[in-house]
Order: C-alpha cells, then structure tokens, then sequence
C-alpha cells in the first residue's frame, strides 16, 4: 500500500505542476500590436529640487509614482505602476520620462512635455523590453482632478489618449 500511495503522491505533484505552469502561462499579458489608449491614471509626487536661477525663474526637478488602468480594457497599460521624472524651467518646457512595469516586468518608456505650469502636453512611448519591445506611441495627457496633498507633494487624476504600435515584436 505505502508503494502504491508514494505513486499517487508522485502523480498528484507531476499534475499540480502541470496546473501551475499552465496558469502561469494564462497570467502573462498578451498585447495586441496595434491600438488605442485610452487610460485614466493617479498620480502622486513630491519636489525634488528647485534651484533659483535668477530673478523668479526657478530649475525643478519632481518624481512621480502613477498607477494606470486602461478604460477600454486593452492590455496595453492595463494595471501598470509608471515611476516618473521631469525637470523643467519655471518659464519655458518642462521635460521627463516615465518608466511604465506591467505584473509580468516587462517595461517600456515615455517621454513627455509641456510648457511649464499647464496641466496638459504631449508624450512619445518607446524603448520596450519583453513584449514591449518595439512599442512606438503617441498620446495627449491632461490632469483632470486636482487631489489634496501636502505642502511639496501634488496627487491627481489624470487622462492619457492616443495610440500605439509595436513593431516586430
């Protein structure tokens, strides 16, 4: 009997391993290679730095953490965190990245503007890794709901629009 318990034992492990792989391959995303974006997001940051360079211009430089989901519930940013950077002229163009990881780790990046101290600008997505490799994009962004924060630290609710595309794959 022991014999025959230590075969059940063996099969009973040999099938949940089967069962685990197989989930883990249903977990990974799966991205269409074209589509649209469509995406509300919250933002939380702090300033970094702000340097005086003369008069009242001011060089800043701020971090973000964003968490994402996708309105029409395409993987592409779907349940994604985005760590963020800009640094900007107080008068001029502000200018930064943004480092987006999905659950699987899988990461792609994008560079944004705008004219410093308006809440709406442009974005380019690019330089993907895992099955984002080759993303290219193009997006509007906009802040939509200013949230209460402390003194040096903003939270908001944003809106990104546009499309993406990613080539070989």
């Amino acid at each position: 009997m022991q014999g025959k318990t230590c075969l059940l034992s063996k099969k009973l492990v040999r099938a949940s391993t089967i069962v685990l792989f197989a989930a883990s391959a249903v977990s990974a995303q799966t991205i269409p290679k074209q589509g649209p974006i469509d995406v509300t997001f919250t933002a939380l940051g702090r300033d970094i730095s702000a340097i005086p360079a003369g008069g009242e211009d001011v060089v800043y430089l701020y971090e973000a953490t964003m968490a994402f989901t996708n309105n029409v519930k395409t993987p592409l940013m779907q349940n994604v965190i985005a760590r963020c950077v800009e640094s900007g002229f107080s008068g001029g163009e502000a200018n930064g990245f943004c480092v987006f990881t999905d659950k699987d780790g899988d990461k792609f990046v994008e560079t944004f503007s705008h004219k410093a101290g308006t809440i709406a600008g442009k974005a380019v997505l690019g330089s993907g890794t895992g099955k984002y490799k080759g993303i290219e994009g193009q997006l509007d962004w906009q802040q939509v709901q200013p949230l209460p924060a402390d003194k040096g630290t903003f939270n908001f609710v944003g809106k990104k629009t546009g499309s993406y595309r990613i080539a070989g794959g």
